[in-house]
């Protein structure tokens, strides 16, 4: 019976490293792969100026049973600034109370 390679979403993992070769040598080693509309967003944003262009990345603590070891699982996503909802907050126009000026009590 062949078994099925699931299709997983790009993504990533770091191991630790097992080649350090002075105290500068990474801690953690290993690939990732971005989706295509993570590339276009990293492109856009240099076409609109940003030197150092940014994505999101979310990484899980995973365990191989296979090797034995712990590693990182990551993946990345378009980029999200974190303060978004308090930036439109920010953007809502302020309420105009000046009419209640000329009301006395």
């Amino acid at each position: 019976m062949s078994e099925e390679k699931k299709d997983y979403p790009p993504s990533g993992t770091l191991f630790i490293s097992t080649n350090k070769r002075s105290e500068r040598s990474p801690d953690y080693t290993g690939q990732f792969e971005l989706p295509y509309e993570v590339i276009e967003d990293l492109v856009k944003q240099m076409k609109n100026g940003v030197k150092k262009p940014l994505f999101n990345i979310a990484g899980w603590k995973k365990y191989s049973p296979k090797s034995g070891k712990n590693f990182l699982s990551i993946r990345g996503s378009i980029y999200d600034p974190p303060n978004k909802d308090e930036e439109k907050k920010e953007e809502k126009p302020k309420e105009d109370f000046s009419a209640l000026e000329d009301i006395t009590f």
